[in-house]
C-alpha cells in the first residue's frame, strides 16, 4: 500500500493573519446577510400587499364611484317623475316628496378593517421569519468564527466555511394569502371562545 505524501497527511493550518482576515470576512458577510433579511422582509410584505389588492380588487374608489353615480342617476330620473306628478296634482314644491341617495360606509369600513387585520397578521408572520433568519445567521456566524479561532481552517477549505452561511431565502418565504386568512380566523375564534368563557355562552 502506497503511503500518502507527508503534505497530504498533515494539512497546513491557517496563519494568524489568515485567521483574522477570514473572521473579519465572516463578520462582514453576516452584516450583509442580516441586511438582506430585512430587505427580504420588505419584499415579502410588498408581495403580500399585491395579493391583498388582487383578493380585494373590487374594493376600489372607482367601484364605489360607479355605483353611486348609477344610484344618483336612477334617483334623479325617479325625482323627475315625482315632480311631474306633483305638478299635475297641484302639490307645491315645498311639500313635494323627494328621493335622496345616502352612502352607507359600513360595508366599506368592514372591508378596511378586514384588510388591516390581514396586514397585521402578515406583518407578525414576516417579523417572526425575519427574527428566525437573523438568529440563524448569527448562530452560524458565531459557530464559524469559533472554529476559525479554536481550530483554524485549512486554506483550501476556507471557501467551504464561508459558503456554509445559509442564504436568507431558506428562512424567509413568500406568504400564502389563504394561510394568513386562516391565521386571522383562528385568532378571531380564540377571542370569541375566550369572551364566552368570561361572559357565558350567550355572548
Amino acid at each position: 500500500m502506497l503511503e500518502q505524501p507527508k503534505a497530504a497527511q498533515q494539512a497546513r493550518q491557517l496563519s494568524r493573519s489568515e485567521t483574522h482576515d477570514l473572521s473579519m470576512i465572516i463578520k462582514d458577510r453576516t452584516k450583509v446577510l442580516k441586511a438582506h433579511a430585512e430587505e427580504q422582509a420588505a419584499a415579502c410584505m410588498a408581495d403580500f400587499e399585491k395579493k391583498l389588492a388582487a383578493q380585494y380588487s373590487w374594493d376600489q374608489d372607482e367601484t364605489w364611484k360607479a355605483a353611486v353615480e348609477k344610484a344618483n342617476a336612477a334617483a334623479s330620473a325617479c325625482q323627475n317623475i315625482i315632480a311631474a306628478r306633483c305638478e299635475e296634482l297641484g302639490i307645491p314644491k315645498s311639500f313635494a316628496p323627494r328621493i335622496e341617495v345616502h352612502w352607507a360606509e359600513r360595508g366599506e369600513n368592514a372591508v378596511a378593517d378586514r384588510r388591516a387585520e390581514l396586514r397585521r397578521v402578515a406583518k407578525t408572520s414576516i417579523d417572526a421569519m425575519t427574527k428566525a433568519a437573523i438568529t440563524k445567521i448569527e448562530k452560524q456566524s458565531l459557530d464559524l468564527r469559533a472554529q476559525v479561532v479554536a481550530m483554524g481552517l485549512l486554506s483550501a477549505d476556507a471557501k467551504l466555511f464561508l459558503d456554509s452561511l445559509a442564504p436568507v431565502e431558506e428562512a424567509m418565504r413568500s406568504l400564502d394569502f389563504g394561510e394568513i386568512e386562516l391565521k386571522l380566523e383562528k385568532e378571531q375564534q380564540l377571542r370569541i371562545a375566550s369572551r364566552r368563557r368570561l361572559y357565558g355562552e350567550n355572548y
